[in-house]
C-alpha cells in the first residue's frame, strides 16, 4: 500500500470505529464494543506507525527538506487526533462501564 494513503485510511478507519464504538455505547448495545475499541486503538496505531515509516524512508532518501517542511507540520495533527481518538474510545468504555454498573445495582 502506498504510503501516502496508508496512514490516512487507517487514520479514518480509527476514527470511524471510535466513534461506531461511542454510538453503541450511548445506544445500549453490549455486544462487540471490546472488539470496535481494540480496532480503533490498532488502526490508530496503524497510521503513527505509516507516518513514521514515511519518516524513515526520507532519511534512507537523505531527503532532508521533506523532514523539515513536513514533521514540523505533521506533529501537532498527529497529536490532536491521537488525543482525540483516545478520548473518543475514554468516553465508550465509561459509557459502558456505567451501564453495566446500573445494571447490576
Amino acid at each position: 500500500m502506498n504510503w501516502t494513503l496508508s496512514w490516512l485510511f487507517f487514520g479514518a478507519a480509527a476514527f470511524l470505529l471510535a466513534l461506531l464504538c461511542l454510538g453503541r455505547a450511548i445506544a445500549g448495545k453490549e455486544r462487540g464494543w471490546a472488539l470496535l475499541l481494540y480496532g480503533s486503538l490498532a488502526c490508530g496505531v496503524l497510521s503513527l506507525l505509516e507516518e513514521y515509516r514515511a519518516a524513515v524512508n526520507w532519511v534512507r532518501w537523505e531527503d532532508w527538506s521533506a523532514l523539515m517542511d513536513v514533521l514540523p507540520n505533521v506533529e501537532p495533527i498527529l497529536t490532536a487526533a491521537v488525543l482525540t481518538g483516545l478520548g473518543l474510545d475514554l468516553a465508550a468504555v465509561l459509557i459502558y462501564e456505567r451501564r453495566k454498573s446500573e445494571k447490576t445495582s
